[in-house]
């Protein structure tokens, strides 16, 4: 049949079944967020290839609304015996608002003299390994690390006495820059000026004009239970200072990896070791003592035939899920001892088991 139009929107087998002014509306609800998704102010610190993606997620989302919201196209289409013709026709190189004004939602933008917008540092990120059990009981860290803050030179400004000011011919002092990526377009920051729409000549010698210069600082950043490797953690103000501090601190993000551990094995909220038993345990049966994450020692009861890789399975002394205060499962795999230089007696002993029934 070609595109499914219906399931590039989002519309569900029931909502399908809606006709006029229900569909329309519901229609109109699932192309704007997908609209809103694609738009390019939220593809700015994403790759090309995601920015290519955003732009031919949006295309195909507005060919299929411009075919659904037609009732007569959406008859044709519907219609499996009828041919129906997927050159829409549509202008792609249209920008994003005149498209959505088009399909009747209005402007999405407001016009850049009408926003006020705020500067933001660039945020910072590191990778922090934390151990087995600091995840399991949660932890408080210190890190000392370096960030952009207010330059003590010339307080922040970046000017001195002897600096002077002109309007950035880039932007042309409006501290904003129109830029077109395919059929996308937005209103940047200017990169000259910093959003400021001046540029400072004789600016300040240690920040170079920016009013921002590198500083250590401190950050006690508390753990919580339950983390897992590749949850990252967002400290909100604890990034870098904005140009000439005209605006907010940008994040420090956390992305959390665990160190390797001598005994457990992580998958999910679950935990992993091994339990090493004599052999005859595992013949007979028996019992042998097992440690948890948290230090704590239980009885495990070995049954009669107990095979090597058998898992034991202790309900709720695994993980803690994060953000609850539920638990895993800790499974606890068994591993044969055999013994090595038997002696003679020994030997005498498994050489006539050796010739009876079981053990043949």
């Amino acid at each position: 049949m070609g595109k499914d139009f219906y399931k590039i929107l989002g519309i569900t087998d029931e909502e399908k079944k809606l006709k006029g002014e229900e569909f329309e509306k519901i229609l109109k609800k699932k192309y704007r967020k997908i609209a809103l998704e694609m738009h390019p102010d939220r593809q700015k610190d994403k790759s090309d290839a995601e920015k290519k993606a955003a732009e031919d997620s949006f295309k195909e989302a507005s060919e299929a609304y411009e075919v659904l919201r037609d009732e007569k196209k959406r008859e044709e289409y519907d219609n499996p015996k009828s041919n129906f013709n997927f050159n829409s026709g549509f202008d792609f190189n249209m920008d994003i608002d005149d498209i959505l004004k088009n399909f009747g939602f209005g402007s999405f933008r407001r016009s850049a003299s009408n926003v006020k917008t705020v500067s933001v540092g660039s945020s910072l990120r590191i990778k922090l390994r934390v151990t087995l059990e600091d995840m399991y009981n949660g932890v408080t860290k210190k890190i000392k690390y370096t960030r952009k803050d207010k330059c003590d030179a010339c307080g922040g400004s970046g000017t001195t006495k002897d600096s002077k000011t002109q309007r950035c011919m880039h932007c042309g002092g409006t501290g904003r820059v129109y830029n077109q990526s395919g059929f996308f377009s937005s209103m940047e920051t200017c990169s000259h000026c910093g959003g400021t729409g001046q540029i400072v000549t004789n600016p300040c010698r240690v920040c170079g004009g920016s009013g921002i210069a590198d500083k250590e600082n401190m950050l006690e950043v508390a753990i919580p239970k339950g983390v897992s490797e590749g949850m990252s953690l967002t400290v909100h103000g604890y990034g870098n200072a904005p140009y000439k501090m005209s605006g907010k601190y940008g994040d420090y993000i956390i992305d959390i990896l665990q160190q390797p551990h001598n005994i457990f094995r992580r998958n999910g909220d679950d935990l992993y070791r091994s339990l090493e038993i004599p052999v005859l345990d595992a013949i007979l049966g028996g019992e042998a003592i097992v440690e948890t994450i948290n230090g704590k020692k239980l009885t495990v009861k070995i049954n009669p035939g107990t095979e090597d890789g058998h898992l034991i399975r202790f309900s709720g002394y695994g993980m803690p899920k994060y953000g609850t205060n539920v638990y895993g499962n800790m499974f606890c795999e068994i591993k044969l001892k055999m013994p090595k230089d038997i002696s003679y007696e020994e030997r005498e002993l498994l050489e006539k088991l050796r010739t009876m029934k079981n053990f043949k």
